[in-house]
């Protein structure tokens, strides 16, 4: 197994607020995603292992009409995962993915969400396979639903990996609220 990218993630989130005091955007709902390329086979190379990633003003907007404000039936939640090539890097105010990647096995698709009752974390694993040839798989972002469009929660970048028809791609967002 080989290592590409080493993000430290030894920061405590750990936040005492009064009345008065402000946080940050980012502050309250974090998360990470790690990338992994041929997870399980000999060849295994672990891209990022990790990363904090961003939390959009349309996720944040998403998630808190989700929770507090949404008074219609039921919403789906930004468990879509997207894949793309572009090195434009990832930004709060995006509401895509910039140049997603819509063929050859890592078009966007449901994710396989974990979540423990009484804590505050989220999983969203999905293993994409591909179907051809890609040189610089590089960003990745979570949506509310699987056509192209629709709300952009999370968006972090990673180290670029090249992916030939056969290699596989896990993706997993570890996501915290609180």
């Amino acid at each position: 197994m080989s290592f590409i990218e080493n993000t430290n993630n030894g920061e405590a989130f750990d936040y005492t607020v009064g009345h008065g005091s402000n946080l940050a955007n980012n502050d309250i709902i974090h998360g990470y995603v790690t990338i992994i390329k041929n997870a399980g086979k000999d060849n295994e190379e672990v891209i990022v292992k990790n990363k904090h990633n961003l939390l959009t003003n349309g996720g944040r907007d998403y998630f808190i009409a989700q929770c507090y404000t949404n008074t219609s039936a039921g919403g789906v939640g930004a468990n879509f995962i997207a894949l793309s090539e572009n090195s434009s890097g990832a930004a709060v105010g995006h509401t895509a993915v910039a140049g997603e990647i819509t063929t050859n096995g890592l078009a966007r698709a449901i994710s396989s969400p974990t979540h423990s009752s009484g804590t505050n974390s989220t999983t969203l694993v999905k293993t994409f396979t591909a179907s051809g040839s890609f040189s610089a798989v590089q960003l990745s972002g979570t949506f509310n639903q699987l056509a192209v469009g629709g709300t952009l929660g999370h968006e972090a970048t990673f180290a670029s990996v090249a992916l030939v028809s056969g290699d596989t791609l896990q993706v997993t967002w570890t996501l915290t609220l609180g």
